[in-house]
C-alpha cells in the first residue's frame, strides 16, 4: 500500500485490517497523518449516548451533546485541511442525517412550586460537516449504473463486491458523476474536486451480511482498500494536473502565444470587474443601511437617524452622558431629539422623556429648543403589516401641548429621500417638518417612496 488510510467511524464487523486504521469520531486521533480517509456519517451520532428521542429522532444526552459539538468542530476543520493538502476523502451518507442535541439553554415558566424548566434542543444535520451542500433522499436498492468515462469507475467494479445504495442526492456543487440508480438520473455517487483534494460520495458497500462468509468479506474489503490506494496514485498522476518548468515558456506550440495574450486580457478584465463589483457592493451596502431606520432599535437606530439628520444639514451639538439622544442646530433653531425603537406603538412615557431633555436644555442654555420624538414603531413587523398608528391618541395630546413634533422613522426616511431627490424643495420641506406640532403629516404611505 502506497498510501495511509483512515476509517473514521467505520467498522468491519469487528474484523481488523492491516491496511486501514479505524478511528472513532470522538477520539483525539488526528486524520492529518493519513492520505485517504473513509467516513461513515451514519455511524457518527451512534458514538454518543442517547437514551431518548425528540420529534421521532435521536436526541443525544446533554453531556454527549456538548462533547459532540466540540468533536464536530475539530473534525470539520480536519476535513477542510485534508482537502487543502490534496488528500482524498470517501464519504458514506447516512440514511437519516439529522438528530437533536441539547443547546445548554433553558426556558422557565411558572413560579414557586409551579416553576418548570424546559431544556432547549436544536436539530443538527451531520451533513454540515462537509464543505459541499447536499440534498439527499433515503432510498434502498442495488441496481446501479456507472458513469462510463469516470476515472472512479474502478470503485464500482471490485470483484465480488455487493453494491447497494441507501440514499440518492443532488448538489449545486460541480462534481464528476460516478454512479446513478439504474435507468434514472438519480445520483448515488459523485466525486467533488475540492482545491487540491477530492471528496467522493460513495454508496454503502461494507455490510458483512451481504457476503456468504467472513473469508469472502475480508477478501472484498482488502480489494476495496487496494482499489482506493491505486486510484489515489492515478489521480495524482493524471495529466489534468501536469506542471512544466518555467523555461518551457520560451517555446510556443500551436497558438499558445495567442492564448497567453488572451488570458492576460481576460485577467485584466476580471480584475476590473472585481473592482467594479466591490465598489457596487459597497454602494449597495451604503444604500441598504438606511433600512435600519425601520428595523433597528437602540444605538443602531440612533446612529442611522443621526446620519440622516446630519446629511440634511442638522449640526450636532455636544450631549452630556445619559442625557438627550441628540441635540442639534438647524439654521439657528435648537433641536432636542428622543429616538426609540419599539415592538408596538409609542407611549406617553416617551414624550415625557423628551420633555425632560427639553427642560434640562432650557435650564442649561436658557433657550427653548424644538423637541422631536422619533419612533420606529412595530419594528419587527413587515411594513405592510403596520396598520396601527405609531403615535396613539392618548399620547398625542400630551406632546401637542408641549409643542413636540412626533415623527416615525419610516416618515423620516421618506423625508430624507425626498430631500436627497429634490434638493431645490429642501427649504420648504424642512420648514414644514420643523414647524410641526403634534404628528408630522407627510410620508405616512411608505409605498410613495419605497
Amino acid at each position: 500500500m502506497k498510501n495511509n488510510i483512515a476509517g473514521l467511524s467505520m467498522s468491519f464487523s469487528h474484523m481488523n485490517f492491516k491496511n486501514i486504521d479505524l478511528i472513532s469520531f470522538n477520539s483525539y486521533n488526528s486524520l492529518l497523518d493519513y492520505d485517504i480517509t473513509v467516513i461513515d456519517l451514519g455511524v457518527v451520532p451512534l458514538e454518543y449516548r442517547s437514551n431518548e428521542t425528540y420529534a421521532g429522532k435521536r436526541l443525544l444526552k446533554e453531556d454527549s451533546s456538548f462533547q459532540f459539538l466540540s468533536d464536530f468542530k475539530r473534525r470539520k476543520e480536519e476535513i477542510k485541511d485534508l482537502l487543502a493538502l490534496g488528500k482524498s476523502i470517501y464519504v458514506i451518507l447516512p440514511v437519516e442525517p439529522s438528530f437533536y442535541i441539547y443547546t445548554g439553554r433553558q426556558e422557565h415558566s411558572g413560579t414557586g412550586r409551579n416553576r418548570q424548566t424546559t431544556n432547549i434542543v436544536n436539530e443538527f444535520n451531520i451533513l454540515d460537516i462537509l464543505p459541499i451542500n447536499i440534498n439527499m433522499t433515503a432510498g434502498f436498492g442495488s441496481k446501479i449504473s456507472c458513469s462510463a468515462d469516470s476515472i472512479y469507475r474502478n470503485l464500482l467494479e471490485i470483484k465480488d463486491m455487493e453494491y447497494y445504495y441507501t440514499t440518492y442526492f443532488n448538489s449545486k456543487d460541480m462534481g464528476i458523476p460516478v454512479a446513478y440508480i439504474a435507468n434514472t438520473e438519480k445520483t448515488i455517487s459523485k466525486a467533488f474536486p475540492m482545491g487540491e483534494g477530492h471528496l467522493i460520495i460513495f454508496p454503502d458497500v461494507f455490510d458483512e451480511g451481504n457476503y456468504s462468509n467472513a473469508k469472502e468479506y475480508r477478501t472484498v474489503i482488502n480489494l476495496f482498500l487496494h482499489t482506493i490506494d491505486d486510484l489515489e496514485e492515478e489521480i495524482k498522476t493524471s495529466l489534468d494536473g501536469y506542471s512544466l518548468p518555467e523555461w518551457t515558456n520560451k517555446y510556443n506550440i500551436f497558438d499558445e502565444e495567442n492564448k497567453m495574450k488572451e488570458i492576460e486580457e481576460l485577467n485584466s478584465n476580471i480584475d476590473s470587474l472585481k473592482n467594479k463589483k466591490t465598489n457596487t457592493e459597497n454602494e449597495l451596502a451604503r444604500i441598504q443601511k438606511y433600512k435600519l431606520a425601520f428595523t433597528s432599535t437602540g444605538k443602531e437606530l440612533e446612529t442611522i437617524v443621526y446620519e440622516m439628520l446630519t446629511d440634511m444639514g442638522f449640526k450636532s451639538m455636544p450631549v452630556e452622558h445619559n442625557r438627550a439622544d441628540g441635540v442639534f442646530e438647524y439654521e439657528g433653531m435648537k433641536i432636542v431629539t428622543e429616538v426609540k425603537g419599539v415592538n408596538g406603538s409609542s407611549a406617553e412615557k416617551h414624550g415625557a422623556q423628551l420633555e425632560k431633555w427639553v427642560a434640562e436644555f432650557i435650564e442649561k442654555e436658557e433657550q427653548v429648543p424644538k423637541g422631536i420624538l422619533i419612533v420606529n414603531g412595530f419594528r419587527k413587523k413587515d411594513l405592510s403589516s403596520r396598520t396601527e398608528e405609531v403615535f396613539p391618541n392618548q399620547m398625542v395630546n400630551y406632546s401637542t401641548k408641549r409643542d413636540h413634533c412626533l415623527i416615525s422613522t419610516i416618515q423620516l426616511l421618506g423625508l430624507f429621500i425626498e430631500v436627497k431627490n429634490n434638493p431645490s424643495e429642501k427649504k420648504s420641506i424642512m420648514n414644514k417638518f420643523l414647524s410641526t406640532v403634534g404628528v408630522y403629516a407627510e410620508f405616512k404611505n411608505y409605498k410613495t417612496f419605497l
